[in-house]
């Protein structure tokens, strides 16, 4: 069983699925810092701009100039144009939303598993505007920011973030469906933005319930009320601040998003449809 899945890999082109990229520090004089990244095909590459980079400012380790799409500052993620937009490929991809810990995940040309330790929403006491998973390698160095990890069949499911520190040699990495997210909104409007439904919940009571809805917003129009408790915010299921915080980020405008509630006690299944924040719309609008 262990030689199959480790041909599934192999064949799947993930062992191959990288391109080594620079970024500009923003400090003058700085070094060029090192990352890795994800194929999305049309020559376009996924990678993580690290902290004290300028992502406008990549280019491939040959020297050629990358041109930036799209850069979201909460998470980071920045998405790149090669020189070739034939070339590479796009990595297969797949949901990450099924990892459990203890789950094997592997780096480019790497037969030994890396592990899921856990899912993080909060960092140093504070709440993580997205959930990070915490991943535990079977080497010294840890991976590049931008480097791809795959599940067993050759699927890219998550990006390594940034070093973990303190339990073992691991690394924070993005669920892919971070990728998925900017990329629509590349699609969309041309820029990373933020989405809203007009629903407010508070990070310190006990129980998830609506503490405001906004009138004429996408909240109020869905039938949100206040003291509705969310159970799940599209595929997610929520209990927590940082859990609803997580969900909300992966919204997209102008998309039917599911929201399970409880309303005393009728389970309810609503569909909201965000749009985009005030603070991110057209002066126009």
């Amino acid at each position: 069983m262990r030689r199959i899945l480790r041909v599934a890999l192999l064949s799947s082109g993930i062992a191959s699925a990288q391109t080594a990229i620079t970024f500009a520090a923003k400090k003058e004089g700085g070094e060029r810092i090192k990352a890795l990244s994800v194929h999305l095909g049309g020559g376009r590459l996924a990678t993580i701009a690290v902290v004290g980079t300028d992502p406008a400012k990549a280019a491939l380790v040959s020297g050629e100039a990358l041109n930036l799409l799209g850069h979201d500052p909460v998470t980071r993620m920045t998405i790149l144009q090669g020189p070739n937009k034939e070339q590479p490929v796009a990595s297969p991809r797949a949901s990450s939303l099924g990892l459990q810990p203890g789950d094997a995940v592997y780096l480019p040309s790497q037969k030994r598993a890396s592990r899921v330790v856990r899912w993080e929403n909060t960092f140093r006491g504070k709440i993580l505007p997205v959930a990070l998973i915490r991943i535990h390698h079977p080497f010294d160095q840890p991976p590049l920011p931008g480097t791809p990890l795959a599940n067993a069949k050759g699927e890219v499911v998550a990006v390594c973030h940034e070093p973990a520190p303190k339990f073992g040699n691991g690394t924070f990495a993005l669920p892919i469906e971070v990728v998925n997210r900017v990329e629509h909104d590349l699609k969309a409007t041309g820029r990373v933005t933020t989405c809203w439904i007009g629903v407010t919940v508070n990070a310190i009571n006990p129980v998830l319930a609506v503490e405001m809805v906004r009138p004429n917003s996408p909240g109020a129009a869905a039938g949100v009320k206040k003291g509705d408790i969310l159970l799940s915010v599209g595929p997610r299921k929520v209990s927590t601040y940082a859990e609803a915080r997580d969900a909300f980020y992966y919204m997209l405008a102008g998309e039917a998003t599911d929201l399970t509630i409880l309303r005393g006690t009728k389970r309810l299944e609503l569909k909201v449809i965000p749009e985009v924040h005030p603070a991110y719309a057209p002066a126009d609008e």
